[in-house]
């Protein structure tokens, strides 16, 4: 048997007819627009905190730049101190160098005097031989009259024995004057010889005084170049860094450079047996020209002045280029700033700089 019950029972719930009789929407709709609005102001928070970030972003980036630029100021003030203190060492290295000349100058002098001494000497050694042989001369006279004295007897005994004692004499005569030139001589050979010799340590000692002075300028030149080359790798450095932020910060704010619809020249650059290789391509031309540096700006300039902002100038570094990254780098940024479309604005004293 089915219950009854169930189905006689009263409904003690108020309302319960307007209940029974429409269909209830309202917290439905209230859910679903509430979700919605949630999810907007959700939406709105993180595109508020994303400007935000890109605002300070933009900030640092700002920030970073002006450091940067400061840091290469003080490296190329720093750089040009270098020079002029490389400058100063080579005028004194010069100077140095000019010394020593001027003593060895001193010491041709020195060796030529000492060569006309030793002209003297040998005269007077000649001179001696000279004597020598007139005594010679005049002994073997003297051995003559004395056989003919002999032969003569008593007549010729005379004359014999007074040409034998004036003989006597005049070898007496000549070895005192002999000894006293020799005397003389040997004084004069030893007191030149010893003043040469002075004059050769006095200038050994400058020499060698010279020589050590120029190897601490070596050494000091040395350092000065390798501090040289460490502040020239850090500036490349500094530059590569500026350089990526530049490009970062133009990302943000302009549209990336682009050959379309615009005039294209290409400039490519290398090294070539230690020169510098310029090859050139004109606007819708497949012919390529070999140009100087000067030649490329003149083009440039003329190319600028008819197309203005629709020129577009590609720069073709190859591989195997031989050139270092400054080079490159200032070349390119030389090029690119002075005529190329996407540089309108480039302040004309950056512009000398990167030349």
């Amino acid at each position: 048997m089915i219950c009854t019950d169930s189905i006689y029972s009263t409904d003690l719930r108020t309302n319960r007819d307007n209940r029974n009789g429409e269909i209830i929407l309202w917290p439905s709709f209230t859910d679903i627009m509430t979700v919605v609005l949630m999810i907007f102001m959700l939406i709105m928070v993180v595109v508020i905190i994303k400007n935000t970030t890109l605002a300070q972003s933009l900030l640092l980036s700002e920030e970073k730049g002006r450091q940067i630029e400061a840091l290469l100021q003080r490296s190329e003030a720093s750089g040009a101190d270098l020079k002029i203190s490389l400058a100063d060492l080579e005028e004194k290295l010069r100077q140095k160098e000019m010394q020593i000349i001027l003593l060895s100058d001193e010491a041709k002098v020195l060796h030529q005097n000492l060569e006309g001494k030793t002209a003297i000497i040998t005269a007077v050694e000649s001179e001696l031989a000279d004597l020598k042989n007139r005594i010679v001369i005049l002994q073997e006279t003297t051995q003559k009259a004395e056989a003919g004295a002999a032969r003569a007897r008593e007549s010729e005994a005379l004359a014999a024995a007074a040409l034998k004692k004036q003989a006597a004499e005049l070898t007496q005569q000549y070895d005192i004057r002999i000894a006293e030139i020799q005397l003389a001589f040997e004084k004069k050979l030893a007191e030149q010889t010893e003043a040469k010799t002075k004059e050769i340590e006095e200038y050994n000692r400058k020499v060698l005084a010279l020589l050590s002075q120029l190897k601490d300028k070596e050494s000091v030149i040395l350092s000065l170049g390798s501090q040289k080359q460490a502040l020239e790798l850090s500036l490349a450095k500094q530059r590569q860094d500026f350089s990526a932020l530049e490009e970062k910060y133009i990302r943000l704010i302009r549209p990336a450079r682009s050959p379309s619809g615009k005039k294209v020249v290409t400039v490519t650059f290398q090294r070539q047996n230690g020169n510098y290789h310029i090859a050139f391509k004109n606007v819708d031309s497949e012919k390529v020209e070999t140009l100087t540096l000067d030649q490329l700006h003149r083009q440039l300039g003329i190319l600028k002045q008819k197309w203005q902002d629709q020129l577009y100038v590609r720069i073709v570094i190859p591989e195997n280029s031989g050139l270092t990254y400054n080079e490159a780098w200032t070349f390119t940024k030389d090029i690119l700033s002075r005529y190329d479309y996407y540089y309108p604005d480039q302040p004309p004293e950056q512009r000398s700089d990167t030349g």
